[in-house]
């Protein structure tokens, strides 16, 4: 009986033992995790509410601090300007040195038509008022209302502008989003891009992360002050800067650029506290030019930007044109400023918690807590479903699923219009291995259906317009889309994925490179690129034979001027050299000609006689994307199809030559998608 006892006071002793040591352990991983806060509302967390403290607001006659315990934001009174940011020990995370109105800011580019000069504008409110208030939540506005009785009096913005900031309880972060409105009967406008800015402490702020293989320890301001300004001000070459390991290299705000698919988290992290601070973009329902759509996110300062819409990678294309008298009304966001911090020092462990914290807030969106009725929350949103085929029977007899093709909502319009529609909200989403999709938190109004699949040239568009109502449930069944084609496939060069990236991407010289990209997936960053074509091609332009040559090592990636020895930029001419055994000179063939960007191009095209006076086919003067100087592997797409009379054409050996015919500049030029031959129309 004894032993009996004995052994189980044994056991008990084990047993507490083994609790013991994982109670130690729990406490050591716990102290050394990433500090970070669920954003569910209170009324969805008595847990929460237990845990955390009430938002507070404070007004003063200069300022607006909203204080959740984790997070105080400070707001300019009633100007509506970020002003501070507190969290974990740092008293400001932003710029001190700035003015408070110049440290978190929403601003925009305008101009009226006639202006000789565009104007850049900070929104300044000139009223504050409190929108929603509780221990759960704080929303509040700061607006400007336009004076119709000002105009031609004053140089003002016709936009009432209202920029609301919202806090929740237990959240490491506050969001911001605004409504522009335009009434009917004002002036016309052009609004040419949009953005909040973050300017972070100089001092603190010094490795920046956008993905997850672009993030380093970044160059300063005054690095970059001091460097060498190379063929624009954005690129800077540093030549003497406080960190030695970056000595020589490049540096410039379009190397970190990314689509607006991609673009929703981002940001910097302090070394001491190890503190980060990220912009998380759930959803790209108020940006314009589709899921692609290139556009500046972090860069060095240190900076963060919200982007909403620009002409990057564009042209003045993608502006917002308000004519006179139309009404216009749109909401921007809301966007995440997130913080978050540990007690380590590894930067990678902050930026994954960031990631992790983006995929929560895209769940949640559309958001339930934004008080304005012009965004609706998500019972007040409708969905569109169906499954797209596509249906090419040069490639297939029966169609195929659309996979992974990009697929969206947009404005009525003509095909493709959706790449440059600004005024209203897009809806895209991809389609799965068997082209079914499914878009969610579609905004009541109508629309029309659009699509591009990567590997097939052209833009698919719905034959009806889709009225989305509160709580639509809309499917489309099954759609088929027919690519442009007339005749079968006789080659083809590259892959119609509306990028240059497949193209031969060159080395950047020694002496202007940036470490960072030296990689085969992010070489298209490197500066100065387009002028490597002088040195691979310097007497003699590009010649590429189907059947021998590889896309992917000779044909470069950009068709841009070449570089003569005075130092000026002359235009030139590729060839494309290929077989035919038989040719049908009754027969029409098609070229088709897919442009991934184009800048200032006008490309004319000649077979087998490069001195005919007279073009056989062109485009006209096209492009103002800039892809090529800012790093980019694409732009605006533009599709051409041209057709070629047989006669044209001889069997045996014939050349097509590709003029891009506009010199005088390193950035004049094109870059290429795809090109494809097609020969006559054949019978089934």
């Amino acid at each position: 009986m004894m032993n009996t006892i004995g052994w189980k006071r044994q056991l008990q002793h084990i047993v507490l033992w083994f609790f013991a040591i994982v109670f130690h352990l729990f406490l050591l991983v716990n102290g050394s995790r990433t500090d970070h806060f669920r954003h569910t509302p209170l009324r969805n967390s008595q847990k929460l509410a237990s845990t955390t403290p009430p938002v507070k607001l404070l007004i003063s006659s200069n300022y607006v601090v909203i204080d959740n315990g984790i997070v105080k934001v400070t707001l300019t009174n009633p100007t509506g300007s970020i002003a501070g940011v507190s969290y974990n020990g740092i008293d400001n995370v932003l710029e001190t040195d700035f003015k408070d109105t110049n440290r978190g800011y929403w601003d925009t580019v305008w101009e009226r038509p006639g202006d000789k000069d565009h104007t850049f504008d900070m929104l300044l409110g000139t009223k504050f008022r409190v929108i929603a208030q509780d221990k759960n939540k704080v929303e509040v506005s700061f607006t400007k209302t336009w004076n119709p009785s000002n105009n031609g009096t004053t140089h003002d913005l016709p936009l009432n502008i209202d920029k609301r900031f919202v806090m929740l309880r237990g959240s490491s972060g506050f969001y911001s989003y605004g409504i522009f409105e335009h009434l009917k009967g004002w002036p016309s406008l052009i609004l040419e891009e949009a953005r909040i800015a973050i300017k972070l402490k100089r001092t603190l702020f010094h490795y920046m992360a956008i993905s997850d293989d672009i993030q380093r320890m970044m160059p300063t301001d005054e690095d970059r002050s001091d460097g060498q300004i190379l063929d624009y001000r954005e690129a800077v070459r540093l030549t003497n800067p406080s960190n030695p390991k970056l000595k020589g290299e490049v540096d410039d705000k379009y190397q970190y650029s990314f689509e607006n698919k991609d673009i929703k988290v981002h940001g910097w992290v302090c070394n001491t506290p190890h503190v980060g601070f990220w912009v998380i973009t759930p959803s790209y329902e108020d940006r314009n030019g589709g899921p692609t759509k290139l556009d500046l996110t972090s860069h060095a300062g240190p900076t963060s930007l919200a982007v909403f819409f620009s002409g990057h990678y564009a042209g003045p294309e993608l502006g917002v044109k308000i004519k006179e008298g139309e009404p216009w009304k749109k909401v921007f966001g809301p966007v995440f400023f997130y913080l978050n911090s540990d007690s380590g020092d590894n930067h990678p462990t902050l930026w994954e918690d960031a990631k992790r914290q983006m995929e929560e807030e895209t769940t949640k969106w559309p958001y339930d807590f934004p008080e304005s009725i012009d965004y609706p929350h998500a019972n007040a949103r409708g969905t569109i479903r169906g499954q797209l085929f596509v249906r090419d029977r040069y490639i297939n007899k029966n169609p195929v699923y659309a996979k992974s093709a990009y697929i969206g909502l947009a404005l009525p319009g003509d095909v493709g219009s959706w790449q440059y529609e600004t005024k209203d909200y897009q809806f895209w989403t991809q389609t799965n291995e068997t082209g079914h999709f499914n878009i969610i938190g579609v905004r009541p109004g109508t629309y029309n259906l659009y699509s591009w699949v990567p590997g097939i040239i052209g833009d698919y568009k719905y034959h009806y317009d889709i009225i989305v109502k509160q709580g639509s449930d809309i499917n489309l069944g099954n759609l088929i889309y027919d690519p442009p084609r007339n005749g079968p496939t006789l080659w083809e060069i590259g892959i119609p994925d509306r990028s240059a990236g497949e193209f031969f991407v060159p080395d950047p010289l020694p002496a202007l490179t940036n470490q960072l990209f030296n990689n085969t997936t992010q070489k298209y960053r490197q500066y100065g690129l387009w002028d490597r074509y002088t040195d691979l091609y310097p007497n003699k332009d590009l010649v590429y034979k189907v059947g021998v040559s590889d896309y992917r090592k000779d044909w470069f990636f950009a068709h841009v001027t070449r570089r003569t020895r005075s130092k000026n930029y002359i235009p030139t001419t590729w060839q494309i050299s290929f077989k035919l055994p038989s040719v049908d000179p009754k027969g029409t063939y098609t070229l088709r000609v897919a442009l991934a960007s184009a800048t200032y191009s006008h490309l004319q095209g000649r077979i087998n006689n490069p001195s005919r006076t007279m073009p056989h086919f062109e485009t006209p003067s096209i492009g103002r994307s800039n892809a090529i100087a800012r790093h980019g592997i694409h732009g605006l797409y533009w599709l051409f199809n041209f057709q070629i009379q047989g006669l044209q054409l001889q069997q045996g050996e014939n050349t097509i030559y590709l003029m891009q015919i506009k010199g005088g500049n390193p950035f004049y030029g094109h870059q290429y998608d795809y090109i494809r031959l097609e020969g006559p129309p054949q019978q089934n």
